[in-house]
């Protein structure tokens, strides 16, 4: 009797969840009226590797996809090794899911590829084949290393806000061991040295740079990274072929086109007797504009000259220190010399300016190999005396 109640109690029970599960829980058959939901960027390839050879560098841009639909056309430029000697490859894997998404021409299928043409590899939903991506492949063959050219052809600098700009670019070869050559970048006026951003155009295949004694690192392009140029920092960029067995160095000079700023551009002196010689130190100061240390220095000529001759012996000094480093005053100092005849003096003192490899500073003495004129403006001082009886 207990058996014969316990099995009519287990057939209601059971019959009364079958009939709960019918009405309860929905038909997920899928039918050709509800696809399943495709999401296009679970196809996108992050890699595209081949059987035969590894490559050197991939650059891959993403097809562009809105509302769940391709719009753009992917792009993916394969750089293979100078060594390549054929361009019957297979595609060897991919990463996305193989069990969602087919791939055409299909992996470990050979293809012949293309440095000219582009070669279409299109991604398809298995649920809904209307759902797909396509990628356009092209093969960049790196030269040997060993005939890989290495240079700097435009280096350009902004500051933070991007409202200045070096107007000045010029690279000369080094005469002294510190590098191979000896890049310039000048502004207009002086800005914030400390947070400058590179635009670099080069050939070669790797780009680092160094601040100092510290070491290489890479320098990514593009990156709106800010460098520290400002005095004391010496700024190093190296150029090299793809297996760094060959680099040219770049120390980066970064100043400003007038150094020199006199507080006072225009200077009349006290009158003189004629016949006398008048030392007059100290007659004003000059500040370091720049970027560089500069060196005591004498004019290269002296212009629109009033009067019998020129009287005046300007030269700009220290303040008691060896050179004046950027931030730093010096003193400008005025000799008139003895003339026999009365009346109004004037003169402007032209400073010429130039860059010396070897002491690293600006300096006013003629070039040679190792003075550059790099196109720093002239600084000009005008000087006026009365010379009475």
């Amino acid at each position: 009797g207990h058996f014969f109640s316990i099995v009519m109690l287990t057939g209601l029970f059971l019959g009364c969840n079958s009939d709960d599960d019918t009405s309860n829980i929905p038909d997920t058959s899928n039918t050709s009226d509800t696809p399943q939901k495709i999401d296009l960027k679970e196809a996108q390839l992050k890699d595209f590797l081949f059987t035969e050879i590894d490559y050197l560098n991939i650059g891959i841009t993403q097809p562009i996809i809105e509302d769940n639909e391709e719009i753009k056309e992917g792009e993916i430029i394969v750089t293979l090794p100078h060594t390549a000697t054929s361009l019957m490859l297979t595609l060897g894997s991919v990463d996305i899911n193989t069990e969602a998404y087919s791939i055409s021409p299909s992996v470990g299928t050979p293809n012949l590829f293309s440095e000219t043409e582009f070669v279409k590899y299109t991604i398809t939903s298995k649920t809904n084949p209307e759902k797909s991506l396509h990628y356009n492949i092209k093969i960049v063959i790196a030269k040997n290393p060993a005939d890989e050219n290495l240079d700097i052809s435009n280096f350009e600098l902004s500051t933070k806000d991007n409202s200045k700009h070096t107007n000045t670019f010029l690279i000369k070869e080094s005469s002294v061991q510190l590098a191979d050559y000896f890049l310039y970048c000048l502004f207009s006026e002086s800005v914030d040295f400390s947070s400058l951003i590179p635009t670099i155009t080069y050939e070669g295949s790797i780009i680092e740079y160094k601040i100092n004694d510290g070491d290489y690192t890479e320098y990514q392009l593009n990156s709106e990274k800010s460098i520290d140029f400002k005095y004391p920092n010496n700024v190093y960029f190296k150029v090299s072929n793809s297996t760094k067995s060959t680099s040219k160095t770049f120390r980066i000079v970064v100043d400003t086109q007038y150094p020199i700023l006199f507080d006072e551009p225009e200077i009349t002196l006290p009158n003189v007797k004629t016949g006398s010689i008048s030392n007059h130190p100290n007659v004003t100061t000059w500040t370091n504009k720049g970027n560089n240390p500069i060196t005591s220095m004498s004019p290269d000529e002296y212009t629109d000259i009033v009067g019998l001759d020129n009287i005046f012996l300007t030269t700009l000094s220290d303040n008691g220190t060896v050179n004046v480093k950027p931030g730093e005053s010096g003193v400008v100092n005025i000799v008139t010399k003895s003339t026999p005849i009365a009346g109004e003096y004037e003169a402007t003192a032209i400073f010429g300016l130039n860059f010396d490899q070897n002491t690293l500073r600006i300096v006013s003495t003629p070039t040679d190999g190792y003075i550059n004129n790099i196109g720093y403006k002239n600084a000009t001082l005008k000087t006026k005396v009365s010379v009475t009886n």
